[in-house]
């Protein structure tokens, strides 16, 4: 799977997190994208910490982000997320 195919697939998750509850819309890599991803922690720490340096997500604390403007904004819609990063 490539880069931007992974990152999609962890904005969608954050967005769908931000959606379903505005009040606490944070997820906590270990815990939860491991699972709903299929994919192991040290591949999606790497994308993590690439969305958050490039501010796609805001750190709060130990691994748990929220998504930010500029990911909600590229998560509007499918076709804002494949510009934003195409395959």
């Amino acid at each position: 799977m490539s880069d931007n195919a992974i990152r999609r697939r962890l904005l969608q998750e954050y967005r769908q997190a931000h959606d379903a509850n505005k009040e606490m819309p944070f997820l906590h890599t270990r815990q939860h994208l491991t699972e709903r991803l299929q994919e192991s922690y040290e591949t999606l720490a790497l994308h993590v910490q690439w969305l958050e340096q490039n501010r796609y997500l805001h750190w709060k604390a130990a691994d748990v982000f929220k998504i930010s403007p500029k990911g909600l904004r590229s998560t509007h819609s499918e076709t804002d997320l494949l510009g934003e990063f195409p395959d």
